[in-house]
């Protein structure tokens, strides 16, 4: 960490005008771990933001502040204040009022959540900052509330858009849940009158946080919502924690999983390669072909990126940087090296998740080294094909090619694997036929992931290699999005 500008924007936890405050927190452990740098962090809540309401708002202070990483931190007004209106007519024409006064509009619509997210990211990026996104932390403190079921589900969406678009993520609720866990049952309250929140920024004045949360039996926040001592020290602490995993501070020596963990590691052809312990055989295999495919798009693509192959079981990819859930392959980009996540073994459920086993009895040609085989090899061989993908997305990155659409980024990457299994001599070509099956399958049972390797497909039976300086150009998004729309 150097003298970096960090934009904190979001909502009231944000500001903590009401409740502490986590971004002095942040500001302070920064400067402690770094006592040579100066870092600046602008704390941009504003009290009542939802996502709609940053997205508003977010492009001023980017040209005002012009910061190198943006924390966001949004999302919980986009819960709270739907279920507020619904449970209380004070709170009802309260929040219709302060719409009209202010523009803050909750979303409570996962899907157009999603896309005012995705927006956020996007922004931040063309402004030329890193993003750290935050999940959005229980609301009263007992995560059994009906309420918390839909902040769980708008934090799936979180993690759901910050894995796609590869953002690194700290993890508020989780931390949330770990330490309630641990401490004597809080209560459940929360604020669900109007007249009871409005006799609290009374009490607030007159006593504090503390004091209110010690009579409620409150841990981190002293109303369900709004953090204490306590809950903001948790929320500067995970910031700080992914900070650190983003930048790099922990893992120069050992860009995959905490230096403490104990992996092999070793060079493979292009590739630095480290997997968990009894999986060097699986790690060697997959570095085998996975190395020829990196030459394959090296010279497609007239780049080399820096790409470590790390093969983990479900233990250490938890304790990794992985910015996808176990088993699913995933790549990580960090600006100068890509990291690619392959799991030691795929789970029975995420097999039937994806049609694995259907797609393996169907499937008419395998190569003759697995013809013989069962059907778990299969099964294994099909999936590792993935991990092809996230590759050629770690070449996009190195080329610093970034779609607004996420869809778009899939696309590129799919229809550059379709060139890479196309190869007379690759090793994994023996698997395009299985491929192309499983992802019709796919796209019938309407996956979008199979929509896309079916549209790749298409792209690669009508115009070959030829769309390869769109796709590496710098500018790839129109042409090939347009010929996708025909294909």
């Amino acid at each position: 960490m150097d003298n970096s500008v960090y934009l904190f924007a979001g909502d009231s936890l944000v500001e903590g005008a009401y409740g502490e405050s986590y971004v002095e927190g942040v500001f302070e452990a920064l400067a402690a771990k770094n006592p040579e740098s100066e870092p600046k962090v602008i704390n941009a809540g504003r009290s009542g933001d939802t996502v709609s309401a940053l997205e508003g708002r977010l492009d001023h202070l980017l040209q005002e502040y012009r910061p190198d990483w943006v924390v966001l931190a949004v999302g919980i007004n986009d819960v709270w204040w739907p279920w507020l209106a619904g449970h209380s007519l004070g709170w009802r024409i309260g929040l219709a009022i302060r719409s009209l006064r202010t523009g803050q509009r909750a979303t409570p619509d996962l899907d157009q959540f999603a896309a005012a997210y995705r927006s956020l990211i996007d922004r931040c990026r063309r402004a030329g900052a890193r993003v750290l996104a935050c999940t959005v932390g229980p609301i009263g403190e007992q995560i059994s509330l009906p309420l918390n079921q839909q902040v769980a589900r708008l934090n799936g969406v979180i993690k759901h858009v910050v894995a796609e678009q590869q953002v690194p993520l700290a993890d508020v609720w989780q931390a949330s849940v770990e330490t309630l866990s641990a401490l004597p049952r809080g209560s459940g309250y929360f604020s669900g009158e109007w007249l009871f929140a409005w006799m609290d920024c009374r009490r607030y004045a007159a006593t504090g946080p503390e004091a209110m949360a010690q009579r409620r039996g409150l841990h981190l926040t002293f109303d369900g919502v709004h953090l204490t001592a306590r809950g903001a020290a948790l929320w500067s602490r995970t910031i700080v924690d992914a900070l650190e995993r983003a930048e790099g501070a922990e893992t120069r020596t050992s860009p995959v999983v905490p230096a403490h963990v104990e992996l092999a590691r070793w060079n493979q052809g292009p590739l630095e390669v480290s997997c968990s312990p009894g999986w060097e055989p699986r790690a060697r295999a997959l570095a085998g072909w996975l190395g020829q495919a990196y030459e394959s798009l090296a010279s497609l693509a007239g780049v080399r990126p820096a790409i470590h192959l790390a093969v983990l079981n479900e233990l250490h990819w938890l304790k990794s940087a992985s910015p996808g859930a176990y088993p699913a392959p995933r790549s990580l980009w960090d600006g100068e090296q890509g990291t690619l996540f392959v799991p030691s073994a795929y789970e029975e459920d995420y097999q039937r998740a994806l049609g694995l086993p259907e797609a393996v009895s169907s499937a008419t040609a395998w190569p003759v080294a697995l013809a013989q085989l069962g059907e778990p090899a299969k099964v294994t061989a099909l999936a590792d094909l993935l991990a092809l993908e996230e590759m050629a997305r770690l070449f996009l990155q190195d080329l610093r090619v970034a779609p607004a659409d996420p869809a778009l980024v899939r696309l590129l990457a799919a229809y550059l694997a379709q060139i890479v299994l196309h190869e007379p001599e690759s090793e994994a070509g023996g698997l395009l036929g299985p491929w192309d099956e499983w992802s019709a399958a796919l796209a019938r049972a309407g996956n979008p992931d199979g929509r896309i390797r079916r549209q790749a497909a298409r792209l690669y039976r009508q115009h070959g290699r030829d769309l390869v300086p769109s796709v590496t150009g710098g500018q790839p998004a129109s042409e090939v999005a347009a010929l996708a729309r025909q294909a």
